[in-house]
């Protein structure tokens, strides 16, 4: 008896541990469920992405030039709509989107699957549209599915989309940027020149476990990285300034009849660029045919025979070589000089005699020629190298033509040279005489321009170079203001204002021939205040035939800008009149 008694004992405690086991198994087992994830979540596990955008563009007024807007989509699972409450999800779709409610009516209309209800919607309409689902989840709008999932809005993030919110405001220096079928990034200016700074580094990515809404669970099992947008790029450029300019070639172009005028400002000590102004611009969200020649960067790609621009940097050469005399008098052969049996020279003023400060007054081509044979082909050919003629300027901009200057053989003609003293047998663009021009109004000293200040906290370096003496470049200055006084450039002068600058009238070859009423026109000059000093270059490109002088184009450009600045402030007349 007493082992049967014993063998049912031990069956029951067998037992007791088997049940007490599984118990414990199963405890263990919620336990480890629960540290997982909640009981109320199942393990399906959901990722987002949050794509990474290109960089802005802010001017020194901060005012954002070009910026990426993020766009998305929503989609609906059309079966998991609660039939009882799909006027309502109509109608409130229909409220937060503007949309008519026949639209979403249509969309939904016999579809069970997944459906795309809305494409490249604003930022702003994605914010409402999260709030929408707030509500339709209080509103019990759609149903769980089997894994008592409740798939709601889909809204989801498409690719951004570059804007310009001053449509063609600094175009085109601003530029574009695309990319092509081969994925490759191609544009203009300053989008395309800074491409790689302004790029997206990287997309942010989270992944982690879905709650019954479809929303990412954020606990310590998420994974989650970081968006690394590309840099913001800040720029030099007074945005107001840039306006007013624009609107002031826009308004003198019809006038002037001209092709196109062109027009910067820069800060003389930094080289800093504060406007870089077309009257020939495009806006990039709304291209016509017509823009496409628009996206020709003139200040720096069209290059032409600069004209007598050149005779201050002739003379700066030849001072600098100790081979000319300010005062000395030169024959100036009554406006006409057969230089060459085949080459004469001719002045639109008469003179028989001037001196060399009367030759860059009254713009003599004859006088500076003479003056150009003195210096070496080697003394010559360097010192245009020098001052950064036949070479890039270095501004930040793309696909710059570097001109054209020629070889060292060139310049051992007699008639290149005296030709290069007055500004033709070789070509330049705006950017290279704004840079060389500096100089004067600098001590000697040449500035690499620059429209960009910095992007992140990098800070673009100013690049300097002494080419010229100061006593050299303040000599040519002082010559430069009498120019204003007394010559071609008179309308300039404004009262309380340092102003200097040289006019240039240069005929435009056509198939190697110079033809009549075809010319370039251009100012070059600086305004100077009390705590102020700009370096300004203005063109006219093939003005009217009939008004096609420097001082009817390029000089009205010039004041007109200058008066603006002193409208905003930018120069603040002394009240004793600068002489």
């Amino acid at each position: 008896m007493d082992n049967k008694q014993d063998k049912n004992t031990f069956k029951i405690g067998i037992l007791f541990v088997l049940i007490f086991s599984v118990i414990v198994i199963f405890l263990i087992r919620v336990l480890f469920i629960s540290l997982k994830k909640p009981d109320h979540f199942i393990s399906t596990v959901i990722s987002h992405t949050n794509l990474a955008i290109r960089g802005k563009i802010i001017s020194k007024d901060n005012f954002i030039v070009a910026e990426n807007k993020k766009i998305y989509g929503v989609a609906i699972i059309p079966k998991y709509i609660n039939p009882n409450k799909k006027e309502m999800l109509i109608n409130l779709l229909s409220i937060y989107t503007n949309k008519p409610k026949s639209y979403f009516k249509n969309i939904l209309k016999n579809k069970t699957s997944r459906v795309v209800i809305l494409r490249h919607i604003p930022y702003e309409i994605k914010k409402n549209l999260d709030y929408l689902s707030t509500v339709l989840a209080i509103k019990k709008v759609f149903i769980e599915n089997s894994n008592k999932i409740i798939y709601g809005l889909d809204i989801y993030e498409e690719k951004s989309k570059r804007v310009y919110p001053f449509k063609d405001r600094l175009e085109p220096a601003l530029g574009y940027i695309r990319i092509n079928s081969k994925h490759q990034h191609v544009g203009i200016g300053l989008e395309k020149y800074y491409d790689e700074i302004l790029s997206p580094k990287q997309n942010g990515y989270t992944k982690g476990y879905r709650d019954v809404k479809n929303r990412i669970i954020y606990d310590n099992t998420a994974i989650i990285r970081p968006r690394i947008d590309g840099a913001n790029l800040y720029l030099n450029i007074n945005l107001i300034l840039q306006g007013k300019i624009e609107n002031i070639l826009d308004k003198l172009k019809p006038q002037m009849k001209a092709q196109e005028l062109l027009a910067v400002v820069m800060d003389s000590q930094t080289g800093h660029i504060i406007s870089i102004a077309s009257s020939n611009r495009f806006n990039y969200m709304h291209i016509l045919p017509k823009d496409v020649i628009n996206m020709k960067i003139s200040h720096i790609q069209y290059t032409y025979e600069p004209g007598s621009v050149m005779k201050p940097i002739t003379l700066a050469m030849l001072l600098e070589h100790k081979k000319v005399n300010i005062l000395e008098v030169l024959n100036a052969h009554n406006g006409r000089w057969r230089f060459k049996p085949r080459f004469t020279i001719t002045d639109d003023d008469h003179f028989k005699w001037l001196n060399v400060i009367q030759a860059v007054i009254h713009s003599s081509n004859i006088v500076f020629a003479q003056l150009g044979l003195r210096l070496t082909p080697d003394e010559f050919r360097n010192g245009l190298l020098n001052f950064g003629f036949g070479q890039k300027s270095g501004i930040d901009l793309p696909y710059e033509y570097k001109g054209i200057l020629f070889s060292k053989r060139g310049f051992l003609s007699e008639i290149h040279r005296a030709s290069n003293a007055f500004g033709y047998a070789m070509q330049v663009n705006l950017i290279q005489l704004l840079k060389a021009y500096n100089s004067f109004n600098n001590n000697g000293v040449i500035i690499t321009p620059k429209i960009t200040n910095h992007y992140d906290n990098i800070y673009i370096p100013i690049e300097k170079r002494q080419v010229i003496s100061p006593a050299t470049a303040q000599i040519v200055l002082n010559i430069l203001r009498k120019v204003v006084l007394q010559g071609t450039a008179k309308a300039t002068n404004l009262p309380g204002l340092f102003i200097a600058g040289k006019t240039g009238t240069a005929r435009i070859s056509n198939k190697g021939k110079y033809e009549d009423g075809l010319y370039n026109s251009s100012f070059i000059g600086f305004v100077n205040d009390k705590s102020h000093k700009y370096t300004i270059a203005t063109l006219a490109i093939k003005p009217d035939k009939k008004r096609y002088f420097a001082s009817q184009t390029a000089v009205v450009v010039f004041k007109n800008i200058v008066e603006t600045m002193e409208e905003m402030e930018l120069l603040t007349p002394s009240i004793t009149p600068s002489n």
